[in-house]
């Protein structure tokens, strides 16, 4: 059976040009999936622009994304040696560099993911989760959080667990069940693309996972000290130890969603904010 497609008037939100894209109407034919996010490559709508796209079920634009991430182009040689080779650069081109910062923001902060393949993806699930290992702490990794379905299985898939991440090897994301911006990731990517060394890119993404992953362990020394503790006390305490600038509250918000997936809920709940106690006060 042929594939068919709708046609969506695509505005880059940068430099306002626009253009139509061709998209599979199948991504659109799933209602329990309120909106879809499509990645934008360079090229695909304007030549010095990537984005995303949020388009709901029934088509329709409802929002924009930029990235801000440039990739330097390879040469056709190096092309050729690197390309049977598993590394960060190889994963962005199969999906995408957003599909990219969702797939380390969920191994960090232990969502499942479920990506559905389609009959050309050749990787495994052990060798993807192996590479998500690379990534984190050693005391972290080792668990399978990544899984492959085929992608016909789209229309039958039934998981119980909201919290998941789910994707497709097109680089559609059907499901994000974070409301966090990834920003964090956006950030640690960056700096690991700087470096040429392909092994390098993915020790920097480990050494700078594994910074916010310590302040997450000293924040969990204190909450269990403690019988409550307002935030901007607990980011004054972390600050101090780890002789940093003072953190943000989105700095911090990550360390509670890290206490929350990978350690215990309760914990988090003894972190007050003076400002909702305030207003609920009112």
């Amino acid at each position: 059976m042929l594939e068919t497609f709708k046609v969506l008037e695509i505005t880059c939100p940068t430099c306002g040009e626009m253009k139509n894209i061709n998209v599979p109407e199948s991504i659109f034919s799933q209602k329990k999936y309120g909106t879809i996010k499509i990645q934008v490559p360079l090229n695909a709508v304007c030549s010095k622009h990537q984005f995303i796209v949020f388009v709901d079920t029934k088509g329709i634009v409802r929002g924009y994304e930029k990235i801000d991430i440039h990739i330097a182009s390879l040469t056709q040689e190096f092309e050729k040696e690197t390309e049977r080779i598993l590394n960060l650069r190889n994963l962005i081109q199969i999906f995408g560099i957003y599909g990219i910062f969702n797939l380390i923001h969920a191994k960090i902060f232990n969502y499942p993911i479920y990506i559905l393949k389609d009959e050309s993806f050749e990787l495994d699930e052990d060798t993807l989760n192996s590479v998500g290992d690379i990534i984190l702490p050693e005391s972290f990794g080792g668990s399978k959080t990544l899984h492959l379905l085929d992608g016909s299985d789209l229309s039958h898939l039934k998981i119980k667990d909201k919290d998941t991440l789910i994707m497709d090897t097109q680089q559609h994301i059907f499901q994000t069940p974070w409301d966090t911006k990834l920003k964090f990731e956006e950030g640690i990517l960056k700096r690991a693309l700087d470096i040429i060394d392909e092994k390098e890119q993915l020790k920097l993404l480990q050494q700078d996972i594994s910074r916010l992953i310590n302040e997450a362990k000293f924040a969990i020394h204190v909450i269990e000290s403690v019988k409550e503790i307002y935030e901007d006390d607990l980011i004054t305490q972390i600050s101090k130890e780890f002789k940093v600038k003072k953190i943000n509250n989105y700095r911090l918000n990550l360390i509670k969603e890290f206490i929350r997936r990978n350690i215990s809920k309760k914990l988090v709940l003894k972190i007050k904010s003076r400002v909702e106690e305030f207003l609920s006060n009112i």
